[in-house]
């Protein structure tokens, strides 16, 4: 694939209590609202941006609505033929103009989309109707934009498009560069996977170098490279068919790189690690060429110019440098020598404004200026803008020692004429976020857009001249926007769901508290519909990890137009003890809605998913303030959970041992972590009802879990239900109809134990 302008992700970030959007919000307008419903929670459409032309003026965009796309066949995860459907329409904008047009005219399992160089083309990867049970057919259209017609391209040869193929056009607009894969490769694909689902024998030996389903997951990334003739469907091969990670174009069309997977064995320090090898062929075919071993590029990411000949990584700490036509990297950080009589290296030049004190400054790789020429590279104490060539660097941004009293900002990319820097923007107190333009000369930062809205997927157009995003006031779902390079003026170029308009909706606070430790946490707070100050409502806290930013949520809209206030409250997670997090973040969450006289304290309910789940249940197990729970796709022992799920590889025994679980080690270096942090070994101290709810097909945290303690709570003679989505994954429902079921039954679990009249 071509290196395409940058999709980035604005921060998103949320309001104080003190501040004017924070305010309670106002009573409901005269003219009645319809309720938002369950079934409502499938019909909100979002947007994805697939491609942007180079004048920024059209945008290539589909949009999808959970009521499209409700059904998967769980059964077939892992098999490498497989692709869950993905059902969107293909909205194709004229940012100028605002018209819209509707290539496909209905939905469509739409996979890559791709524009020319001039603007007047649309290429599409699209997944036809197969089969069931069999491999995907992948068709390759092009919309041509000035006739409005829809036209296949039909591709020649033994060989099929590869369902994870890219999309690219070369250079003279007559071709496209796609990923192919041989007929054969998926048939032994399919096999190996019916093999090890259906048996009849199924053998797991140790002695082999990968766990199976490991090897199997990497099945997809034999393929080959060609460019397909768009007028006649013939393909050349560019380069002949072996295992490819991943791969760019470069901006002149000369020649490809690409990762090749060189991993000889599971690693269980990362999941799904992979050792890639960096090379490089010209677009004329002929051998590959090595560009830097799988030894040297372990564990890092690189980042590349704009031209595709430069790349920079950062390698413990050190930031390090390399054009295409060089044999070995160069460092932009040299460390200093420490040993007795070592001549140190000659540091880089550097100006007022950098630190001499840089040999503990540990560095990330940001963007490279449109030319190649310059770098942006951080570190804890700032910003730095470092010449390519020389390794003379200069502070633009000085960040405080302290963290939090730091915005939250991240270079995103370079203005064409490389003069600046843009950022996103987000405070950390309260909702103030928006596009920042940083001017490397004078380092001031000045802001493009910066107000208590939600803003997302910035793109700047390649030359320059416009950006589109998304943006929303935080409550209500996004649309597209775009607006020119000064920001002078936003224009809407989308209405995504109009029919929201007669929904009545809630509105979100940000509210700041100290958990028992004294750290100042922050969550967000969803009013219930038609407010009344100084009245007490039932409130459901919906946990996971942290939470600043608002934003449509459809659940917590449903909820509170049920009457409930909804909370998404932070915890501050410690690795070895993270079960302590969630009994002192989430009551001292409950302590402050309280005091705002928002929570009833005897009508408190708590909820999660996933890990939320398991954090759900475990902070049962420490405070009886809850009055009903729901449990969804939750573990709930870490014992027999980490070796669980094989078809995740590596993922169950890393997350405790590496990552989210944050046990910090093996299950035979903390026995006594693991244990403490099973929530089933503790079950007799559960007093709240609890609703567990399950998909039978889960591949991330089996339904098993919720057995156990669905088990261990009925043989303690407590209040417990198990739902089970017979054909439901990680998320439970799998139609429309068990959607509605899932929503519907959390609101009713709540209604029975929060809103029924108290006891005397």
């Amino acid at each position: 694939m071509r290196l395409r302008p940058l999709a980035f992700v604005a921060l998103v970030l949320l309001v104080t209590v003190c501040t004017p959007h924070a305010q309670a919000p106002a009573a409901p307008a005269s003219s009645p609202a319809a309720a938002f419903t369950a079934e409502d929670i499938l019909k909100v459409t979002t947007l994805s941006v697939l491609d942007v032309t180079d004048d920024g003026r059209r945008v290539a965009a589909s949009a999808r609505r959970a009521f499209d796309n409700a059904e998967t066949d769980h059964r077939r995860y892992g098999d490498p033929t497989y692709v869950a459907p993905t059902a969107v329409r293909l909205m194709v904008i004229d940012a100028e103009s605002g018209s819209i047009d509707t290539p496909f005219g209905q939905l469509a399992d739409l996979r890559q989309a791709a524009w020319s160089h001039d603007s007047k083309q649309l290429a599409l990867l699209v997944l036809a109707s197969a089969v069931p049970g069999a491999a995907p057919a992948v068709r390759l259209q092009i919309w041509d934009t000035e006739r409005k017609i829809l036209r296949d391209v039909a591709v020649k040869g033994d060989s099929s498009v590869a369902v994870n193929s890219g999309l690219e056009w070369t250079a003279d607009d007559k071709g496209l560069l796609v990923s192919l894969r041989s007929r054969q490769r998926d048939a032994e694909a399919k096999s190996r996977f019916k093999a090890l689902t259906e048996g009849p024998i199924i053998v797991h030996n140790a002695k082999e170098p990968f766990l199976e389903w490991d090897d199997l997951g990497r099945a997809n990334r034999w393929r080959s490279i060609a460019a397909i003739d768009v007028a006649t469907g013939q393909p050349r091969v560019i380069l002949s068919e072996r295992k490819v990670s991943s791969y760019s174009v470069a901006r002149d069309g000369t020649f490809i790189t690409f990762m090749e997977d060189a991993t000889e064995k599971t690693d269980y320090d990362t999941i799904g690690g992979t050792d890639n090898t960096l090379r490089l062929v010209q677009m004329a075919g002929g051998e590959p060429k090595t560009l830097v071993d799988a030894k040297d590029t372990k564990g890092v990411q690189l980042r590349w110019s704009d031209d595709g000949r430069t790349f920079a990584y950062a390698k413990k700490g050190e930031v390090f440098v390399q054009r295409i036509d060089e044999a070995q990297p160069r460092s932009l950080t040299p460390p200093l020598a420490k040993k007795e009589g070592e001549k140190p290296a000659e540091p880089p030049a550097k100006d007022a404004g950098t630190d001499a004190k840089d040999e503990k400054e540990s560095f990330s790789v940001g963007p490279f200026a449109r030319d190649a020429s310059k770098l942006v590279i951080t570190s804890k104490k700032g910003w730095y803008v470092v010449d390519v060539a020389t390794a003379a660097r200069v502070q633009v941004v000085t960040l405080d020692e302290d963290e939090e009293k730091n915005p939250r900002i991240d270079a995103l990319d370079w203005t064409p004429d490389g003069r600046a820097i843009l950022a996103t923007y987000g405070a950390r107190d309260k909702w103030e976020r928006g596009l920042m333009r940083l001017d490397v000369a004078t380092r001031a930062m000045t802001p493009l857009v910066k107000d208590s809205r939600l803003y997302a997927g910035f793109r700047q157009a390649r030359i320059g001249q416009r950006f589109v995003f998304s943006m929303s006031d935080g409550d209500r779902p996004a649309d597209l926007y775009a607006a020119p390079a000064d920001y002078s003026s936003m224009k809407k170029l989308t209405d995504l769901n109009p029919w929201i308009a007669g929904k009545t909706l809630t509105k979100s606070e940000l509210v700041s508290y100290r958990d028992a430790d004294g750290k100042v946490l922050y969550g967000v707070l969803r009013y219930p519909v038609n407010y009344e100050k100084g009245k007490r409502y039932p409130t459901v806290f919906e946990i996971y990890e942290t939470f600043f930013d608002n934003g449509f949520n459809g659940r917590a809209a449903f909820l509170a137009n049920r009457g409930y206030a909804v909370f998404h409250p932070s915890v501050n997670l410690v690795v070895g003890r993270p079960g302590e997090a969630w009994v002192k973040g989430v009551t001292a969450a409950a302590n402050r809605l309280v005091d705002m006289g928002v929570a009833d304290p005897d009508k408190l309910g708590v909820q999660g998913t996933s890990y939320g789940g398991y954090a759900t249940v475990l902070l049962l197990t420490q405070t009886e303030r809850f009055k009903a729970a729901v449990n969804i796709s939750g573990k709930v022992d870490m014992v027999s959970f980490y070796t669980d799920s094989p078809r995740l590889g590596v993922r169950n025994t890393h997350a405790p041992e590496k990552s989210q679980d944050r046990i910090g080690g093996t299950l035979w270096e903390y026995p006594e972590r693991y244990l403490e942090h099973s929530a089933v070994l503790r079950a007799d101290r559960i007093k709240t009802p609890l609703l567990c709810i399950t998909g039978d097909q889960d591949p991330n945290v089996p339904a098993s879990q919720s057995r156990e303690i669905y088990y261990a709570l009925r043989r303690l003679g407590r209040d417990v239900e198990w739902v089970r989505y017979a054909n439901g994954a990680h998320r439970p429902p799998n139609s429309v109809a068990e959607s509605v079921d899932f929503e519907t039954r959390i609101v009713a679990w709540y209604d029975k134990y929060l809103k029924a009249p108290r006891k005397p």
